[in-house]
């Protein structure tokens, strides 16, 4: 059965002297493999192009039930990026996102809410004029949200510390995933930004780092085994 569906490429690897396998992340059918036949054939190169991660597809594809691998049988590219090619930060942003993207998401199920999230975001981000600093930031928080943990309450005086745990802004307590009062204004500021509109936070870089490791910190707290190898690369870029 043939089901039409948009899809963002999270990973690609040869399959054969002309084939790839492609991880693909769709908006109908959740994530998915599948093999690409003769895409690498000298006559097809430019095909093979578009099965390069961060692709946003339009696919046209084969379906069943309980079997690991399906077939694509028509795609093209449902945008065309202007910027993020080009732009070695960019780039490396959505490197990172990709990577947050490929080791959170494991479920098959389609979420067409959360997709159109993912999808909005590199658009968004391809076309920012210039980079907002706070970008895989303010994504990370975002994107909690589709996977249940998002902070919830409110900071206060009285509330003044965010516990990462339970994902709560609290009065003073012994947590060793206690975050200062100073991280905690920090991330209640974040939590009032809009990924698509470019207004950063007027913080020092060294602030922007902590946040990010504190994000990164809460989602090894909620997520089973997930680590990333790119936040390095993205601290030194943005530095």
């Amino acid at each position: 059965m043939y089901h039409k569906t948009r899809g963002i490429v999270l990973h690609c690897i040869k399959y054969s002297e002309t084939s790839v396998i492609a991880k693909i992340y769709t908006e109908k059918l959740g994530l998915q493999s599948y093999i690409v036949k003769g895409v690498r054939a000298a006559k097809s190169k430019s095909k093979a192009a578009m099965l390069q991660p961060l692709t946003l597809l339009e696919m046209e594809v084969s379906h069943r039930e309980n079997k690991g691998l399906q077939f694509i049988k028509e795609f093209h590219r449902a945008f065309v990026y202007q910027s993020i090619p080009f732009d070695a930060m960019k780039s490396t942003v959505s490197f990172f996102v990709l990577e947050v993207i490929s080791k959170t998401i494991r479920e098959h199920e389609p979420n067409e809410e959360l997709f159109e999230f993912l999808f909005e975001a590199f658009c968004a981000l391809d076309a920012e004029k210039k980079l907002n600093p706070d970008f895989h930031l303010i994504f990370l928080l975002q994107l909690s949200r589709y996977l249940g943990f998002a902070p919830h309450g409110n900071f206060s005086e009285q509330n003044c510390m965010f516990e990462m745990g339970e994902g709560i802004f609290t009065t003073q307590g012994n947590s060793m995933y206690l975050l200062s009062k100073k991280e905690s204004a920090l991330l209640s500021n974040l939590l009032e930004l809009n990924l698509f509109e470019n207004s950063p936070l007027k913080i020092s870089r060294g602030e922007r780092k902590q946040l990010l490791r504190n994000l990164l910190k809460s989602y090894q707290l909620h997520l089973e085994n997930f680590s990333l190898k790119s936040p390095e690369i993205l601290e030194a870029i943005l530095d």
